[in-house]
């Protein structure tokens, strides 16, 4: 007998190449505009397209890291899909 979470389908796409900052903003504002919008976000990153609808509440991560030379800052951006989104603050 399988459990729920062993049935539940999994993915996970990443994608890092070395741009220059006008293209890193370009993708990041594609994100953005399309994040804000209430429709369903599309993103295509090399031959992979993501497609989801964006929640209208979430997890929101920052980190800032110094290595040495190497400099390094993450978004991160998580919510658990249902049927009703939960209100801030609702019990």
């Amino acid at each position: 007998m399988s459990s729920e979470s062993e049935d539940q389908e999994s993915r996970e796409v990443e994608y890092e190449h070395t741009v220059t900052r006008d293209v890193a903003i370009e993708h990041i504002q594609t994100f953005l505009d399309e994040f804000g919008s209430d429709e369903q976000v599309t993103i295509t990153l090399g031959e992979e397209t993501i497609e989801f609808e964006p929640p209208e509440h979430l997890e929101f991560e920052f980190e800032y890291e110094e290595e040495g030379d190497h400099r390094e800052v993450e978004f991160e951006l998580a919510w658990h899909v249902q049927e009703d989104d939960l209100e801030i603050g609702s019990s």
